[in-house]
């Protein structure tokens, strides 16, 4: 039987701090409400989608607070966004209403990221050099083109006006953190300049964690991890109207993962574990033409990103994945009174190179020097018809070309309309309706993979893959209804903020993994060295037509120092044709958060509390489910004094899983870390 003292311990710390909040004296200080979307994917923010779209965002106090182990962890509070990937911090993603991994677009700092292995994780950058994190839900190809099906996940880095109190005096940050489930360390330090027309930023942070324990003290293996991440931008004024900017960003991990990587079928065994080293690199070039002209505001940008994946398999062979992207982008911001015109062009090549050596254990082969070309070009603009309505219209066209030797080429072409309105109806209500297309183009793991898939055993019958370049992109029509209602004094000087939204989602083309076993097989194919392809065959076809429905309510309250926020999510999914439920959907989730702020003590202490309900609508082949509802509480408290000799010191402390709950999330195997106690400290100057 577990140890009760914590939990009465910290209720009781809660009881009585919530118990003081009644009594309280407090100076009012201003808060940040959780529904305000700072969006700096700059496409989003230059259109009025910023205001018909459904936007959650991370600000750094709230990283601050949260302490995430990953991006994907830092939004697992939000409305229909769940984490994906399993308990191991390096191998999480984000699923968006039910989608997730190719189907959701990663942005860093503006320039895409296309990084995507198979059974492989995508998302490397620390969230300790994150000043924000973004989520646009819903398809974004009007803007984007390819990828965003599911919706953004855009991420900003810290910039040095976000260190910087005075220019021509350096600021930066020191941080360290502790947090006593993985016995994990984490560092991390940034100093920044600004002097007349140029500015500069240098940051790091390091991380270093061992094996975690989950709720029921088993021990979670996997999470071993030591990490490096450095981040440097370069920035000069060049005159009144131009300004360059270089950014260069490099991440090096070392851990041992579960074998499966990222996907959800992990076990949790210490004989399963794998080595993997990942070094991911990014440089980009930005230049801005902003001169006094409504007509003419031009941003244009050229990265190149480069991930490297080097696997240590558990037959002792070593794999190597390297996928480069070098891009571009160019758009420019015209305003003509009331018609506000954004338009742009932008391209990409991805090239993969891969190298697995045949150690007679048979294995996938996914293939070498394989290269997607992408070229994009697209118009949105937005128009104030009175004060009150605003009409939005965009399209985009996007021709790619996916090719590896050995193959037939793979050519296609996506048209991406989008419109939508928004109607002011009030000071206290808008409405907004929007209609978008978008599409995914198939991968080269998808369109070249060939090899063994699955062998009975070494040597025995094995499943092949066979290669499918025919395949279609993945298209999609979403359908969505965004309402917004604000009141203000109902008690005093307070605030209420209700956002809904109703979404409807078809993705037609949905590309799947179709693997066919035949039912008996001749005695040859057991004779060693003859059963490759015996187990029959395994490849991607277009070939189920998705059906995404549900809707999403979040609703905050705000009185001096106190905030409260209560928010829903439900999302239903099937496929059209079978009638069968997808899988990967989220469990419908409760998320409450309540905090207070004792300013005469400069601390804000605060509850984070997840409900989801059981996820039983399962397709019929899971093997996993159905899974169990989950009730999880985080507290965290933050100490900022405001004394002149403490000036720039902050302390926080968060309890996740404070309860030391034994539980998985749906549609995963393995269960999550148990109570994790978490404390950083940092010095800004």
């Amino acid at each position: 039987m577990k140890n009760k003292a914590p939990q009465l311990a910290i209720g009781g710390l809660i009881a009585a701090s919530f118990s003081s909040l009644l009594a309280a004296q407090a100076t009012q200080k201003p808060l940040t409400v959780f529904n305000t979307v700072e969006v700096s994917a700059s496409r989003i923010e230059q259109t009025a989608q910023k205001d018909t779209r459904s936007i959650d965002s991370i600000n750094r106090d709230q990283l601050d607070e949260i302490q995430p182990t990953s991006v994907a962890d830092a939004l697992k509070f939000e409305a229909n966004v769940t984490m994906a990937g399993g308990p191991i911090a390096g191998n999480q993603s984000v699923n968006i209403r039910g989608l997730e991994g190719n189907k959701v677009l990663q942005v860093i700092d503006g320039s895409r990221v296309n990084t995507n292995f198979s059974h492989r994780p995508s998302y490397f950058l620390d969230p300790a050099l994150l000043k924000s994190i973004n989520v646009v839900k819903g398809p974004v190809s009007s803007l984007w083109g390819s990828g965003a099906i599911a919706g953004v996940v855009s991420q900003q880095t810290l910039s040095a006006d976000d260190l910087i109190k005075t220019e021509g005096t350096p600021g930066g940050l020191i941080k360290a953190g502790f947090n006593n489930n993985g016995d994990k360390l984490t560092a991390t330090a940034a100093i920044a300049g600004k002097n007349n027309a140029f500015s500069w930023l240098a940051a790091a942070s390091y991380l270093d964690s061992d094996t975690m324990e989950q709720g029921n003290g088993d021990t979670l293996f996997g999470a071993e991890t030591e990490n490096l991440t450095a981040l440097v931008k370069l920035d000069w004024q060049l005159n009144d109207s131009s300004r360059i900017g270089l950014n260069y960003r490099t991440a090096d991990t070392d851990g041992h993962p579960p074998v499966v990587g990222s996907a959800e079928e992990q076990l949790n065994d210490a004989d399963n574990l794998i080595d993997r080293e990942t070094t991911d690199e990014h440089i980009s070039l930005n230049y801005h033409y902003n001169p006094a002209s409504k007509w003419l505001q031009l941003d244009a940008n050229l990265y190149q990103n480069d991930t490297r994946i080097e696997e240590r398999n558990l037959n002792d062979g070593k794999d190597i994945s390297d996928i480069e992207t070098l891009g571009f982008s160019l758009t420019n911001q015209a305003v003509f009174g009331q018609l506000n015109l954004l338009a742009g062009v932008d391209g990409y090549e991805d090239t993969l190179n891969t190298d697995r050596p045949d150690n007679g254990d048979g294995r996938p082969n996914p293939p070498d020097n394989a290269k997607t070309t992408t070229v994009g070009a697209f118009v949105y603009g937005d128009y104030a018809i009175t004060s009150s309505v605003v009409l939005e219209a965009g399209v985009r066209y996007d021709s790619f070309e996916s090719k590896a030797a050995g193959f037939d080429n793979s050519d296609e072409a996506a048209l991406s309309p989008a419109i939508a309105a928004r109607w002011q109806a009030s000071e206290w209500a808008a409405l907004s309706l929007r209609y978008d297309e978008a599409f995914r183009a198939p991968d080269v793991y998808e369109l070249f993979m060939d090899g063994i898939h699955f062998s009975f055993y070494p040597g025995g019958p094995s499943n092949i893959f066979v290669a499918n370049p025919e395949l279609d992109p993945e298209t999609s029509n979403n359908i969505e209804l965004k309402s917004e209602f604000s009141f203000s004094d109902i008690i005093g000087q307070d605030k209420v903020v209700i956002v809904a939204s109703v979404f409807e989602n078809k993705v037609d083309d949905f590309i799947q993994l179709s693997v066919n076993v035949p039912e008996d097989m001749p005695f040859t194919c057991f004779i060693p060295g003859m059963g490759t392809g015996c187990a029959g065959t395994s490849t991607s076809e277009n070939i189920a037509k998705a059906q995404l429905q549900g809707f999403e309510v979040a609703a905050s309250y705000q009185l001096d120092a106190l905030t409260a926020s209560l928010s829903y999510g439900q999302t239903r999914g099937k496929d059209e044709d079978t009638d069968e439920y997808l899988a990967g959907i989220p469990a419908d989730k409760w998320v409450a958060t309540l905090d207070y702020g004792f300013w005469s003590i400069d601390t804000k202490v605060g509850v984070k509390a997840i409900k989801t309900s059981n996820q039983d609508k399962t397709p019929s082949d899971d093997t996993q489910g159905p899974y169990k509802g989950i009730t999880t509480v985080d507290f965290y408290a933050s100490w900022e004094p405001s004394q002149k000799s403490l000036e720039g010191v902050k302390i926080d402390l968060n309890v996740a899983n404070a309860f030391d709950q034994n539980y998985r999330n749906a549609w995963a195997s393995v269960y999550q870390p148990g109570r994790s106690v978490k404390i950083s400290a940092q010095y800004r100057f």
